[in-house]
């Protein structure tokens, strides 16, 4: 019998905990083991799940499998809020450009989606120099994180059997008294597992404003925002165009963003794009000064909220480990010497978003390879 088994879950970000309460849930017995404890690493920026925006938003990410899995982890999301969850709310969300772009192909997965011709004549947010020309509104999950992470923590580990912070090396992988592992530690696969795959990291700056008030529209409901002003007036060091965002959370208000491409070297020194002039310094950190330049304007123009000076702001930097374009999302099963292992991985800036819908996978892969 599978759930005879002894599964352990490798890596405890947003990923590693998702999958294994779901695994929980669906009555195996399951033990994590992490380098990193989820409850402590809120200052290492490799910890990816103490960085994102949280937004259930499929961006970011590539896989054949992309629409069902955000299908399953929006639906799953959609219980937790209903069953009221702590930190699952809904927010009406805008994307806008001031060029033309293409419908994303998630267009159809999200509820009440409009094209920016159907609202241009309604509110929504606007930057005055660089007015939208295209875009797209819809409601999405959101998580607040700093109520939603703490509570997928002590849920998870309430359930799990057991729970260890421990380092590992491939050969100790081999050791492990477990006859399935589920493999959710990002980066650390490749040298875990010898993924030869690129590695590619992407580094984004975060800015926290304590105690913000949320930002809302005419109705008073709560919404947030992506903004793209053209590579004219925001773009990274290789010329990739920049975009920035805005959520509420109970800390007060999150603003990004950047997405500067990289990757560490055998020190774990970041080699790759580095922010260009004109930067600011935002609590002792080097923060693209597009990022603050773009929504003042916007919070100012739109809703006529004036930041805060910088001294009262918080700052940070995460990464994201994507993968290639050609591999991305690793959702697999594989024979790793005497051992399943079932590989998730690669989630980019979608780890929260694709949470639910992975662990649904796992859990499909598992009765597949044991069967």
């Amino acid at each position: 019998m599978l759930n005879n088994k002894n599964i352990c879950v490798l890596g405890a970000g947003v990923s590693g905990l998702s999958t294994a309460s779901y695994l929980s849930d669906s009555g195996y017995s399951v033990c994590i083991i992490t380098r990193d404890d989820p409850r402590t690493a809120t200052l290492r920026p490799e910890f990816s799940s103490s960085f994102p925006a949280a937004s259930i938003i499929p961006h970011s990410v590539y896989s054949d499998k992309l629409s069902e899995i955000f299908r399953f982890s929006k639906d799953r999301f959609g219980k937790l809020h209903d069953n009221q969850f702590p930190g699952v709310t809904t927010t009406r969300h805008f994307e806008l450009f001031s060029h033309p772009v293409s419908v994303p192909v998630y267009a159809k997965t999200m509820n009440q989606f409009e094209e920016f011709d159907d609202f241009k004549n309604e509110f929504y947010p606007d930057h005055p120099d660089y007015p939208a020309a295209a875009g797209w509104r819809y409601s999405a999950y959101f998580a607040d994180w700093p109520l939603y992470f703490p509570t997928l923590i002590r849920n998870t580990l309430e359930k799990v059997k057991g729970f260890e912070i421990r380092t590992l090396s491939p050969d100790d992988i081999r050791e492990l008294p477990y006859d399935i592992i589920i493999n959710c530690t990002e980066i650390g696969s490749l040298k875990l597992f010898e993924d030869t795959s690129e590695q590619i990291l992407h580094r984004g700056h975060l800015l926290n404003l304590p105690c913000a008030p949320a930002v809302r529209d005419l109705q008073g409901k709560v919404i947030s925002y992506n903004f793209s002003p053209g590579k004219e007036v925001y773009q990274s060091e290789s010329g990739i165009e920049q975009d920035v965002y805005c959520y509420s959370r109970k800390d007060g208000l999150v603003l990004g963003g950047s997405r500067q491409k990289g990757t560490f070297d055998s020190d774990g020194k970041w080699i790759g794009e580095e922010s260009q002039d004109p930067v600011i310094l935002v609590d002792n950190l080097k923060v693209p000064a597009q990022i603050l330049e773009l929504h003042s304007a916007i919070l100012n123009h739109s809703f006529g909220y004036t930041l805060p000076p910088k001294s009262k702001m918080r700052s940070k930097v995460g990464y994201r480990f994507t993968r290639s374009h050609e591999n991305g999302l690793r959702l697999e099963a594989e024979e790793f010497g005497n051992k399943l292992v079932i590989h998730n991985y690669g989630h980019g800036g979608a780890g929260v978003t694709l949470s639910w819908g992975c662990a649904h996978r796992v859990t499909e892969l598992l009765k597949v390879a044991t069967n």
